[in-house]
């Protein structure tokens, strides 16, 4: 995608993501850094009424860390910006209210591709009542995934075009 068109398309899922009830109700959000082959999020970083954490891999385990800031994230494993650690305190997946989670691609019924290491899946393994978010631009909706029984679905999936509820 050209730098504008992936700006724009940013900027609609953003809007997407702030006019859903879920949204509203989240007081801690899980966001994320995005890469250049993912949605920028960072605008919704200006809600003043949200706590936000941003993920970050220990060994092979992801947490997540109060982070406030892009300011405060570096380059870490795999040149993925997190937060640092030592400035942003941990936050347990009991607190966390709403996950913002990226993939290289979704299916509209919630299936998530992620880069192949698992540590998305392992986190979503001890996550019980957030409710779980899959963002990604509208060509990376694919009809049907390679899913595995430890691959975890996700509740919405959200794109510029459309925000899909996965069936029940």
């Amino acid at each position: 995608m050209a730098p504008d068109v992936r700006a724009a398309a940013s900027t609609e899922i953003c809007q997407r993501i702030e006019a859903l009830p879920e949204w509203a109700d989240a007081r801690t959000v899980a966001i994320y850094a995005a890469q250049i082959s993912e949605p920028d999020l960072a605008a919704l970083l200006d809600a003043p009424d949200k706590t936000f954490c941003f993920p970050r891999v220990s060994d092979d385990t992801l947490e997540f860390h109060r982070c406030d800031s892009h300011d405060l994230l570096r380059a870490g494993r795999w040149k993925i910006r997190e937060p640092d650690p030592d400035n942003c305190p941990a936050v347990p997946p009991s607190e966390i209210d709403l996950l913002l989670i990226p993939g290289l691609a979704f299916t509209r019924a919630g299936g998530r591709l992620g880069r192949g290491g698992g540590f998305y899946d392992r986190f979503l393994s001890r996550v019980h009542r957030a409710v779980k978010i899959g963002v990604c631009f509208h060509i990376q909706l694919i009809t049907v995934l390679p899913l595995e029984i430890h691959d975890h679905e996700v509740d919405l999936v959200i794109t510029e075009g459309e925000v899909r509820e996965r069936p029940r």
